[in-house]
């Protein structure tokens, strides 16, 4: 199922309730007086962690956060911990992932360059080097 979004009313309340006496916007995971700086609405749950997403969401399932100062660690964090869940699901149901294997076919053929050239001969190889020597005095 998709990621569930906000009704206006509800982020509506989110930003209200995030607004100081002065009317200025505060992000609500560090306090940072944000002004003009962006900031986004953001699930204070993960979304895709949420087992019911029959049930509405209200205020207390979001925050609002500073794109620079919150939410971007935020949403890092919370891939992470989608992508574990995901893997653990998948482990509890069976699945396996397949081991990469070489791609099978016939390759490339030689070229006519390549087919006319003779093979180096065949050099036998050099006899050891010997290491230690005992020298007479």
């Amino acid at each position: 199922m998709s990621r569930r979004e906000f009704t206006n009313s509800v982020y509506a309340a989110i930003v209200k309730r995030a607004m100081q006496s002065n009317g200025e916007i505060a992000c609500e995971g560090c306090g940072l007086i944000l002004g003009r700086k962006p900031y986004h609405v953001d699930h204070t749950v993960p979304d895709a962690l949420q087992v019911d997403k029959s049930r509405k969401l209200t205020v207390d399932d979001g925050k609002l956060l500073g794109v620079e100062c919150c939410h971007k660690p935020k949403t890092v964090e919370d891939q992470g911990a989608i992508a574990k869940a995901k893997r653990n699901e998948a482990n509890h149901l069976g699945f396996k992932t397949i081991p990469a294997k070489k791609l099978r076919g016939a390759g490339f053929p030689k070229s006519e360059k390549a087919a006319k050239r003779e093979p180096k001969a065949f050099l036998p190889p050099l006899p050891p080097r010997q290491l230690y020597r005992e020298e007479q005095p």
